[in-house]
């Protein structure tokens, strides 16, 4: 079920795409393309791959739009960084988006051809339409994670995109989230008009893990899980609680040799739980003697924070002069003052930002976090909590295939089978990692003639009632002040 508001949004997307792919003498050359291999295989240590090689071309080829795919891990980024090198060669701006402004950031410190050069999707569209940003025929736009970005969204964009005569390439992978509104429209592109992939994996050079990955992605959890399960990667406790404490302490074990930022700390459930395991992760860095003594308190939270903390916002944060810092943006506490200061330093730019007061309210501890915040990070190691209600396909892929060296889940019996002692209860955890929760767009399905409201059709207050379904005639029926009542009704 749909509205014609989102169909007629999915229509002129797909329209719009369309005619952005046709030719329109926007191929850069072989030299820029050259030249930008050379650039980013010196940045790399390695030279492209014969298939980042192929991508690189499509990607800028003579269309206005162009379609990457990649499953996680197989070094979209890089062909990225090479194509905007290209573009710059031949004179034109690049731009990166991404519907959040921590993954808009993140792209920036990946991909150096960007740096500088990123920003949300939504402040693009806003600054192209008030007149504050220049976007013309000369400029290149690359959407990271295309595949979250909901249709109302991409719409805006594509309109945009068309009336400024820019170039558009949109970069994603259909098998990992979706979109929180209706969406899908990324996978539908990739069906419809030409596009791009990549296959191999690079994050891991573990071939079994890479096996894993791909088993996720295809929706073979059963074959997945048996491969953590016999590597000891499968951590089973009687209570969802009982996890939660394991994951945490398994954290704190691997966070005494890697930094912080190395190892992942992962739920699927609710901010409640993502909020306990950031107080026991606090409690284990305080107890190692890695934070400072004086705690300030956050508001709406049972936790404060203190110098050597791990910080994430919950909300944008703005200063006048200053460049805005984006919601989910992460960071390290440098000081807290007797005065209820905290000073914070953030990650992807550098910024230095003194919160206080009411600010302090868009602060939570950056050690654990939910699986959206996680998408497109690549770390060491991944320890996710997971088994419950919400798990299913798409997360329990992204979470896989975050770590370049290993993945531990920890699952709750109690969540998994009757009595807590299911001795089916990885495969009751396979299938629901089975369940897909991907968005389908209303133009993946054909519209019925409903043949009660076709041609012909009259007002049920009209005297023709034939072509009336049975509700419509009954209210035919009572609102004839001549008839009696139809008691069959």
């Amino acid at each position: 079920m749909t509205t014609l508001a989102v169909r007629a949004r999915e229509q002129a997307i797909e329209r719009r795409f369309h005619a952005l792919a046709q030719h329109a003498d926007r191929e850069v050359g072989e030299v820029a393309r050259e030249i930008a291999c050379e650039q980013v295989a010196e940045r790399i240590g390695a030279p492209l791959s014969s298939e980042q090689t192929h991508a690189l071309q499509v990607i800028t080829g003579p269309e206005c739009a162009g379609i990457l795919i990649g499953p996680a891990g197989t070094g979209k980024g890089v062909v990225i960084d090479a194509a905007a090198r290209a573009e710059q060669l031949t004179g034109r701006d690049t731009i990166g988006i991404a519907v959040a402004g921590s993954t808009a950031q993140r792209l920036g410190q990946d991909i150096p051809a960007l740096a500088g050069q990123t920003l949300t999707l939504d402040a693009l569209v806003a600054r192209v339409e008030h007149g504050r940003m220049n976007v013309d025929p000369d400029t290149t736009i690359y959407l990271d994670e295309a595949g979250m970005v909901d249709t109302n969204r991409l719409e805006k964009l594509t309109e945009m995109v068309e009336q400024t005569g820019a170039k558009l390439v949109a970069v994603g992978d259909g098998a990992q989230l979706a979109s929180i509104g209706a969406g899908g429209m990324f996978d539908r592109l990739t069906q419809t008009i030409p596009s791009t992939a990549l296959s191999n994996v690079r994050r891991t050079l573990d071939p079994d893990e890479q096996k894993a990955w791909a088993n996720l992605r295809a929706g073979r959890s059963d074959k997945a899980m048996a491969h953590y399960h016999a590597h000891g990667r499968l951590h089973m406790s009687d209570t969802r609680d009982q996890a939660v404490e394991h994951a945490v302490q398994n954290w704190a074990k691997l966070t005494e040799t890697l930094p912080i930022s190395e190892v992942a700390l992962i739920s699927d459930a609710s901010n409640k739980e993502i909020g306990r395991m950031n107080a026991r992760a606090q409690h284990h860095r305080a107890e190692r003697g890695e934070l400072g003594e004086l705690e300030i308190p956050v508001p709406g939270t049972h936790y404060g924070v203190r110098q050597g903390d791990r910080i994430a916002l919950i909300d944008q944060h703005h200063q006048a002069g200053q460049e805005r810092i984006e919601n989910g943006s992460r960071g390290e506490v440098l000081d807290v003052s007797m005065a209820g200061e905290v000073l914070v330093q953030f990650d992807v730019t550098g910024h230095q930002r003194t919160l206080a007061g009411e600010d302090l309210a868009s602060l939570r501890l950056g050690y654990a976090q939910h699986i959206h915040r996680a998408q497109g990070a690549t770390v060491t190691r991944t320890i996710v909590v997971t088994g419950g209600w919400q798990t299913s396909k798409e997360p329990a892929y992204v979470e896989a295939s975050r770590a370049r060296k290993g993945t531990d889940w920890f699952i709750a019996r109690d969540e998994l089978g009757t009595d807590g002692q299911d001795p089916d209860r990885i495969k009751t955890l396979a299938a629901l990692m089975r369940r897909s929760n991907a968005q389908t767009p209303s133009l993946a399905h054909r519209e019925l003639p409903d043949p009660d409201y076709g041609p012909g059709f009259h007002h049920p207050l009209t005297p023709s009632r034939s072509r009336l379904p049975g509700f419509a005639r009954a209210i035919h029926r009572l609102a004839t002040p001549d008839r009696a009542p139809d008691r069959s009704l």
